[in-house]
């Protein structure tokens, strides 16, 4: 049976919702966007350099990829244009707060402290994203409902309820007050070892710590999440014993790949279109710092990509950020200091 859909303030009480969404937010949200021109030269000045005028570029784009990962969609409002009739400056709004009617308007409840008074805004002053996959807070309602039924279990035992220990009468007789739990509590509060009076019985619950921490059933659920997140469960703390050996670079790489290809093809692509950028312009995520190996690796990699013509020292110079001058070939090198030649005595 279907399970209803979960709000953002319930899962993110989920620490492995909550690693998930650092994850695929994070890692793509803190990459900068590029545009890449007809000509292929890279333009990093444009408005995408910082979409929102008073936020962060890593905010904005983290909380885009959010509301991607949790509801499926996501929305820019264009508060101003260039000269050229293409975006200057958006706001990031919140996918809850759109409403599509049925004859295709969309209604925005905006906040009020933004100060736009259009709750009707024009198709040109939108710009929207899809995800290509389920949004988490639905395809992950019953994994995630699972681990908040989980946490408030244990919490309720932590708690003392039920009781992880009780007493019973002796004799079936009971005694004539229950003020002595309040001495009984006070005494192994303040000491290891407890009297239990003559009319009692005291038993102790049968449970121990892994049973009352429901072990095997958190683990399914963090599991579950982590399938529909796309996540490896080793980073949401649940261990499987499947894996193969991969260096860092190629965990990074697949994780780029299979995780955050489809919303990082989501947004490129979106930002990409004719009423967003220029015919003929790409925007693309700048990946080299999120692919950056180590420093043998990528040396190798800038001497056979000068030999045939890939990378330029610019290029290079840019990608290990010295100046210039530094990665330029053909510089002399500095002449070696010269011994001075020992004084000869001349014959008179």
């Amino acid at each position: 049976m279907p399970v209803a859909r979960v709000s953002r303030r319930e899962a993110i009480q989920v620490a492995a919702v909550k690693r998930a969404r650092d994850l695929v937010a994070g890692s793509l949200g803190t990459l900068p966007l590029i545009t890449v021109k007809p000509d292929l030269s890279i333009d990093r000045t444009s408005w995408l350099a910082q979409p929102e005028a008073d936020v962060p570029p890593s905010v904005t784009m983290t909380r885009t990829i959010e509301d991607l990962l949790y509801e499926g969609i996501a929305w820019w409002f264009i508060t101003g244009f260039a000269w050229d009739n293409y975006p200057a400056r958006v706001v990031r709004l919140d996918p809850r707060s759109v409403d599509v009617q049925k004859d295709g308007r969309v209604r925005v409840t905006l906040d009020g402290n933004r100060g736009h008074a259009d709750e009707w805004p024009q198709d040109s002053q939108l710009i929207r994203f899809d995800s290509p996959n389920d949004p988490l807070l639905v395809a992950g309602a019953r994994a995630i409902r699972q681990c908040l039924l989980l946490d408030a279990a244990a919490l309720r035992h932590a708690s003392g309820s039920p009781p992880l220990d009780y007493f019973t009468p002796t004799d079936g007789v009971d005694p004539d007050s229950l003020d002595f739990l309040d001495d009984w509590q006070a005494a192994r509060q303040t000491r290891s070892t407890g009297y239990v009076p003559a009319a009692v019985t005291y038993n102790v619950a049968g449970w121990n710590p892994e049973q009352l921490q429901m072990a095997e059933a958190r683990n399914h659920a963090v599991l579950e999440i982590a399938r529909v997140a796309g996540v490896d469960p080793e980073e949401l703390g649940v261990s499987t014993t499947s894996r193969t050996y991969a260096n860092q670079f190629d965990r990074r790489k697949a994780f780029l790949d299979f995780t955050l290809g489809g919303y990082r093809a989501a947004i490129e692509g979106r930002l990409s279109m004719g009423d967003v950028t220029p015919r003929g312009t790409k925007v693309r995520f700048d990946l080299d710092d999120f692919l950056r190996s180590d420093a043998k690796s990528r040396y190798e990699a800038y001497k056979v990509g000068l030999e045939v013509g890939a990378v330029t020292p610019d290029r290079i110079a840019e990608a290990e950020g010295v100046p210039a001058k530094v990665m330029t070939p053909g510089t002399p090198a500095a002449p070696a200091l010269r011994s001075v030649p020992e004084p000869v005595e001349v014959p008179a």
